[in-house]
């Protein structure tokens, strides 16, 4: 996104294109750091008290790499759930190091 300052100031980050994310911390396994089954980390939202995300709006140079996440349904996934809607209504997910070859080389 790319916000717009109001008339008649001046802001240094008007040239600026800000990203907004939502924090997810990685969740310590039994057997170590990733799920036993599949070998992924599991990362899990985080929110305030009141249940929102947590979550900032910061410049787009700041990201370092991007990761490609998947909804963790467990047993069984609610029915109202879709390939729509899962990333946004699931509290926990697998970070897939196998979407890119070096990404897979830094967290293995």
């Amino acid at each position: 996104m790319s916000p717009l300052a109001p008339r008649s100031t001046t802001i240094s980050w008007v040239n600026c294109a800000l990203v907004y994310a939502e924090r997810l911390d990685l969740v310590q396994q039994a057997h170590g750091l990733v799920d036993h089954a599949t070998g992924l980390h599991v990362l899990k939202r985080v929110t305030h008290a009141s249940g929102t995300p947590l979550s900032e709006v910061f410049p787009l140079d700041q990201i370092r790499s991007y990761v490609h996440i998947t909804p963790r349904f467990g047993t069984a996934a609610d029915n109202w759930l879709t390939s729509v809607n899962s990333i946004h209504f699931s509290q926990s997910f697998f970070m897939n190091k196998y979407f890119d070859k070096d990404f897979f080389y830094v967290v293995s």
